[in-house]
């Protein structure tokens, strides 16, 4: 009898240790737990290397952020706007997480998630009015922002040091000036060299410039007269454009060619004075340090009969519709909404927060003493104006500017083809 309790008790400890042995087996054996990869579209900057290396370590072995990166050398916005677009057409999940200029939210709208279930009245209180309202399509949060950028005018503290006055010149110009004042500066200066660039080539940027004339002139413009050019304030915008080649020949022609990054290599390559740009250039373009080392921020000229005005620019985060990783793209877009995020964006790329602490807290205060300068600019800050069919109608308008500027044609003309193509494409709304 006790041996067979023996054999009884030997057979349940040799399954019992069989079972354990396969646990362990099984175990020690099991496919690795899969990783959640999210792609994340944008225009790849310092911070976001950063931000990107800091998530995917602290979510080690269960999501992993995969930059997607449209380098500003070689995408300008319209180009990015159509990959981005063709992308999200096809209804794949190549991208999860997107960055979207802040005018192209209800473009692609209908491609991406509502995001209003995911972020509580807190969380949205956190973020600046200024950087939220771009971030609505038809009264449903569609986006969140995630950085802010506005128009500057860069200068040469070191060439303008050079001149008779050139402390007392520096000051005026950093006080801001009228178009009328800097243009008798030109002349008081005889600069040889390029005096003023700007972007005018058959693209978005050649639009923020004109809108910030034309705002500038009536604050008001797109909300009462919407996308009708046949003003006297439309075509005192555009004929100031053309002008500063044609008649006052304070800026070269061949700003007809030119993007954002030529038209930084070439300021930067032939000395030029002042050049139209966004805050984080100093971020952007890091190429020639010895002259860089000189740049210095000042409102963007104005003409006497309006008012100081610059354009917001900027990126929103969206996502997309197809992906099958809600979850964790929105613990990502949370963790990049962060205080530490945000900072980061500031101190690496310059790009401006859109949290508010930012502007309040004695901390960042303390720390970034140029805030006060920043808050006075936002002051002047202008968006472009909200429109379902802007995309369309700022090509038309790039289009037949451009051409003014090359000057084949009229400024007359291109305001009657722009408003021509415009009704063309049907029934104007009148923009926010």
């Amino acid at each position: 009898m006790n041996k067979h309790k023996q054999l009884i008790g030997l057979g349940i400890f040799s399954i019992a240790a069989l079972f354990y042995i396969l646990i362990v087996y099984f175990i020690s054996h099991r496919a690795p737990k899969s990783v959640t990869e999210i792609y994340f579209a944008d225009r790849m900057t310092e911070a976001h290397y950063i931000l990107i290396d800091r998530y995917n370590a602290a979510h080690a072995g269960s999501v992993k952020v995969i930059p997607v990166n449209f380098p500003i050398s070689d995408f300008s916005t319209d180009a990015r706007k159509e990959i981005l677009a063709r992308s999200l057409r096809g209804e794949d999940d190549a991208i999860d997480l997107l960055a979207v200029d802040v005018i192209w939210v209800h473009r692609f709208a209908k491609w991406c998630e509502p995001l209003g279930k995911y972020f509580n009245d807190q969380e949205r209180r956190r973020i600046t009015e200024i950087a939220l309202e771009t971030c609505y399509h038809e009264g449903e949060l569609v986006a969140v922002p995630l950085d802010l950028v506005q128009g500057v005018m860069y200068y040469r503290e070191d060439l303008l040091k050079k001149f008779p006055g050139g402390p007392a010149v520096i000051e005026q110009v950093k006080k801001g000036m009228t178009w009328e004042q800097f243009l008798e500066l030109q002349k008081k200066m005889n600069w040889k060299g390029p005096y003023y660039i700007y972007t005018a080539a058959d693209y978005e940027g050649l639009i923020c410039s004109y809108i910030e004339i034309l705002m500038s002139l009536r604050p008001d413009y797109f909300e009462t007269v919407g996308f009708r050019f046949d003003t006297p304030e439309a075509k005192e915008a555009l004929q100031l454009l053309v002008d500063l080649i044609h008649r006052y020949h304070v800026t070269p022609p061949i700003v007809s060619n030119f993007t954002e990054g030529p038209s930084y290599e070439y300021y930067i390559k032939n000395d030029g004075l002042f050049i139209h740009g966004w805050t984080s250039y100093e971020k952007d373009f890091t190429s020639y340090p010895l002259k860089e080392q000189y740049l210095r921020k000042a409102p963007i000229p104005y003409l006497a009969s309006g008012k100081p005005t610059s354009m917001f620019g900027g990126w929103n985060l969206m996502m997309s519709k197809a992906t099958t990783k809600k979850e964790e793209v929105i613990d990502f877009v949370k963790y990049l909404l962060s205080d530490e995020a945000q900072e980061i964006f500031y101190s690496q790329s310059r790009f401006y927060p859109v949290i508010k602490s930012f502007y309040s807290d004695s901390l960042y205060l303390n720390r970034y003493p140029e805030i006060q300068m920043i808050r006075e600019l936002m002051s002047h800050g202008v968006h472009r104006p909200v429109q379902e069919n802007y995309t369309k109608y700022s090509k038309i308008m790039a289009r037949y500017f451009s051409l003014a500027i090359l000057g084949k044609i009229t400024v007359d003309q291109a305001l009657q083809r722009v408003h021509a193509s415009i009704e063309s494409e049907g029934t104007q709304t009148v923009g926010r």
